[in-house]
């Protein structure tokens, strides 16, 4: 058994807990093992942050995770933890940015023999939540509006730092400079999957770290090419679809013709009748409920943050204060599991076979680390950005990310691109695809990190 380990750190999203990342630290133990000695591999989910912890704000939530963390090292005892790799689903991938932020600058003398090696974010809102309106649709404009106010209202801290309101919730902000971009440069590979279409909760701009989105452009109508050939082997007999955004162009992919603007407003008021009578009532009073607790609950520790207190707390002994950690185990009770995941995920149709000629790894990762490069873009319009968006996106994109678009065929792909409900039938078959590329490509990078 060799006394070296990798530590794999899995941190689910906003509303969720750790059971969410199961599917893929599974298949990340299949696939890794394969390659490397499976003791040489150590998987960890954090769990303190779930359900309503979610809603605290990222500072709150990476602290907490950091905690976690620097716990698990600090009493792991079968061999020396020498290497970190991290990936974030969702918000997670917010909460990891700014606990590495943490991990190797202010806590670097725990970390500092540690190598940073893979960041992988999966749907993450790095540029934030924003609803984009370039065909200025009437009911769209209302819709959104109404979205952002109670998004950016019933979700806690979390929500207002989201939509990022002001400039007392521009954390997302913060996340792209200094030490967190310092942090997140060290890493040898970084890369950000993106659903492509049917996230309702992650547009496709602000996972792929672009200020293009043409699916946005043409009301997801937008017809596109697929991948013909996708490295790796062993998929289950359906290819993850991975769209080939260089074939993508306004010229020779025109839009769908749209639907008749009647059927489209009465299917919107009916589906507005069934959300406001049957579900919005109970979910507005769980997530009220849920945001004026995590307020009072944590008001006295955003004090400490405010005044440096926290910090140092924090830091005298590696995070693990009574104090602190009292709040950490005791402030929401035991860890609650996930009641609202209503995705009803669809099993995709028509997909291709395995096909066993592969487009070679180096060929892939070449590609789609220089995909955001512009040469996609062409005839498409940029979109209307803020400053802070702007902020993040310049700082963001002086690194280099393998960007992956990934179309799953689901009502929501945002909780089937991790499988967030298991390996079965469950999940669509492309979700399950797309979880089995993940692994394959981290196996690949893992062997190519030095």
């Amino acid at each position: 058994m060799s006394s070296e380990k990798h530590l794999f750190v899995l941190i689910h999203g906003l509303w969720g807990n750790y059971k969410h990342m199961e599917s893929m630290r599974a298949m990340l133990s299949t696939t890794l093992k394969k390659d490397k000695a499976e003791d040489d591999m150590v998987y960890f989910l954090p769990k303190e942050n779930a359900m309503f912890k979610t809603f605290d704000g990222i500072e709150i939530i990476g602290y907490r995770t950091l905690i976690e963390v620097c716990e698990f090292i600090r009493d792991y005892e079968d061999g020396k933890i020498t290497k970190i790799s991290v990936m974030g689903y969702s918000q997670g991938g917010l909460v990891a940015r700014f606990m590495i932020g943490k991990m190797l600058t202010e806590f670097k003398e725990l970390f500092e023999d540690i190598e940073p090696q893979l960041f992988i974010t999966m749907a993450t809102p790095h540029l934030g939540v924003e609803f984009y309106n370039p065909m200025d649709i009437t009911y769209k404009s209302v819709l959104y509006a109404t979205l952002r106010a109670f998004g950016s209202t019933i979700l806690g801290k979390s929500g207002r730092e989201l939509f990022i309101t002001n400039s007392s919730n521009d954390i997302l902000v913060k996340l792209s400079q200094d030490e967190y971009f310092e942090a997140l440069s060290l890493f040898k590979w970084r890369v950000a999957f993106a659903n492509v279409k049917n996230d309702r909760t992650v547009a496709f701009y602000t996972a792929f770290i672009t200020n293009c989105d043409p699916f946005i452009d043409f009301d997801n109508k937008l017809k596109y090419t697929f991948e013909e050939k996708i490295p790796g082997s062993d998929y289950r007999g359906i290819l993850p679809k991975i769209v080939d955004l260089n074939a993508l162009n306004v010229k020779s992919h025109a839009p769908v013709k749209p639907t008749n603007v009647y059927k489209k407003w009465g299917r919107t008021i009916l589906l507005m009748l069934v959300v406001t009578i049957f579900i919005f009532p109970t979910v507005l009073i769980i997530n009220c409920l849920g945001t004026a607790y995590s307020y009072i609950v944590t008001c006295k520790y955003r004090k400490m943050l405010s005044n440096g207190v926290l910090h140092n707390e924090v830091r005298g002994r590696l995070g693990l204060t009574e104090q602190l950690k009292g709040y950490v185990t005791d402030a929401y009770g035991s860890i609650m599991n996930s009641t609202l995941d209503m995705d009803a995920d669809n099993e995709a149709s028509n997909a291709s076979l395995v096909n066993e000629e592969e487009l070679p790894w180096k060929e892939f990762i070449q590609k789609y680390s220089t995909i955001n490069d512009g040469v996609w873009k062409s005839g498409f319009k940029k979109l209307p950005f803020d400053e802070s968006r702007n902020t993040i996106l310049r700082n963001l994109n002086r690194l280099q990310w393998i960007r992956v678009p990934i179309y799953i065929k689901a009502v929501n792909a945002h909780g089937v691109i991790v499988a967030r409900r298991g390996m079965d039938e469950d999940t669509a078959a492309t979700g399950i695809a797309c979880v089995e590329f993940t692994g394959q490509l981290l196996a690949y990078l893992m062997q190519n990190t030095d």
